[in-house]
């Protein structure tokens, strides 16, 4: 099985080394750790990942701006991105939304985070099962229809 690619951008090295290291000893994470906000997208196209970790408040670029310069790209419309704030209250059971995207509050357990991730991941995976569905159902009405106005 492929390991899951995660992108963390967070400018507080301490807590970004925290989150590469429990992250990567769960067995099923690729991280490659970006502290430098402003070369978040940059760092996103050398890495391919498949789920981003965003800190929402940086001193050089605010995570709003960072994940609207990710969804200028066509190959991170679809990859699920992750606020996390220290700006965001804890309500259990409920999911924090800022500006569309799942936002996690600091500081944040391993567990919870893992869920996060997984609970993201799923989603997307489920959305390119449908897709591929539906691509292939077209593929075969296209080949129907193309045999039909060959005569035969």
């Amino acid at each position: 099985m492929r390991k899951k690619r995660i992108l963390i951008v967070d400018d507080e090295s301490g807590f970004l080394r925290l989150l590469k290291l429990g992250l990567e000893k769960k067995g099923n994470y690729r991280v490659h750790e970006e502290n430098d906000s402003t070369q978040a997208v940059e760092a996103a196209l050398k890495f391919n990942p498949d789920l981003i970790l965003l800190d929402f408040v940086m001193p050089k670029a605010h995570g709003a701006d960072v994940a609207a310069k990710f969804r200028e790209h066509a190959q991170f419309h679809l990859t699920p991105i992750l606020f996390l704030s220290g700006t965001v209250q804890k309500r259990k059971g409920d999911t924090v939304q800022i500006q569309g995207f799942e936002a996690l509050a600091k500081p944040i357990g391993l567990d919870e985070l893992i869920a996060a991730i997984e609970r993201n991941l799923a989603l997307v995976e489920a959305a390119n099962g449908r897709r591929a569905g539906l691509f292939s159902r077209i593929g075969e009405a296209f080949q129907r229809l193309s045999g039909k106005a060959a005569g035969v």
